[in-house]
C-alpha cells in the first residue's frame, strides 16, 4: 500500500514538474509572470512614462485563466490607470478589455492577439468589423531609452474603419523580453489613451 502511494505521488511530483517546465518555456519566449513590470517612456503631445505592471490572475467569461495587467499612463496633466486580461495558451496570446462583471459570459473585446513564435511574413486576423489584422513585417535594431535591441521583430496592427474607429499601430517585439518600442495610432470616437510612441526604459522581472 505504502508503495502505492509513494508511486502515486512520485507521478504527481513528476507531473507538476512537467506542467512547471513547459509553464516557463512560454514565459521564456512572452513573459507572464505576476510581479513582472516595463516602464516606457510616453511621447505624444508632451512626455511621460506608462508602467506596465502584471498584477494578479483570474478567470475570463470563457472560463480561460488570464493574467491581469496594471497600465499607469503619467503626463503632467493626467495619471490615468488601466487593467488588461491576458490569456496565454499554447502559442496563442490575446490581451482583452477588463471583463463585464454584470454581463453574462459576454467575452471582453479583443485588443490584441500575438500567434507565436513570430516569423517574418506571418498575419493572423480577428473577426472584428472591416477587418482587424496583424502582420509580422521584418526584424531589425531599435534603439529606445534602455539601449540598442538587436533582432527585434516589426509588426503592424491594422483595424479599419467601422463606427467611427480604427487602430494603425506598429508594434516592436523582441521574444523573452516583450514589447520593445510601440507607435500607436488609433481611434475610438476620439484619441485613444496611450497614442503616441511608447520606447522602453527599463524591466524588471523579479517576482
Amino acid at each position: 500500500m505504502k508503495t502505492k502511494i509513494f508511486l502515486l505521488l512520485f507521478i504527481l511530483g513528476i507531473m507538476d514538474i512537467s506542467c512547471k517546465k513547459d509553464e516557463k518555456q512560454q514565459n521564456d519566449y512572452f513573459p507572464n509572470n505576476i510581479g513582472y513590470q516595463w516602464i516606457y517612456r510616453w511621447t505624444n503631445n508632451n512626455l511621460g512614462t506608462i508602467k506596465v505592471e502584471i498584477v494578479s490572475q483570474g478567470i475570463l467569461p470563457n472560463g480561460v485563466n488570464a493574467k491581469i495587467w496594471k497600465y499607469t499612463y503619467k503626463n503632467t496633466s493626467q495619471t490615468y490607470i488601466d487593467t488588461v486580461w491576458v490569456s496565454y495558451i499554447n502559442s496563442d496570446v490575446r490581451f482583452y478589455d477588463n471583463p463585464c462583471r454584470t454581463c453574462s459570459n459576454q467575452m471582453p473585446f479583443e485588443r490584441l492577439h500575438y500567434i507565436l513564435p513570430l516569423n517574418i511574413g506571418k498575419s493572423w486576423s480577428t473577426n472584428a468589423p472591416y477587418g482587424d489584422t496583424t502582420k509580422v513585417l521584418n526584424q531589425e535594431s531599435v534603439s529606445v531609452p534602455m539601449g540598442i535591441f538587436t533582432d527585434v521583430f516589426r509588426l503592424s496592427k491594422v483595424r479599419g474603419y467601422a463606427t467611427n474607429s480604427w487602430t494603425n499601430d506598429t508594434i516592436y517585439f523582441k521574444e523573452q523580453i516583450g514589447l520593445i518600442k510601440l507607435n500607436q495610432n488609433e481611434f475610438n470616437l476620439g484619441p485613444v489613451i496611450g497614442n503616441g510612441v511608447w520606447e522602453l526604459i527599463s524591466y524588471n522581472f523579479r517576482q
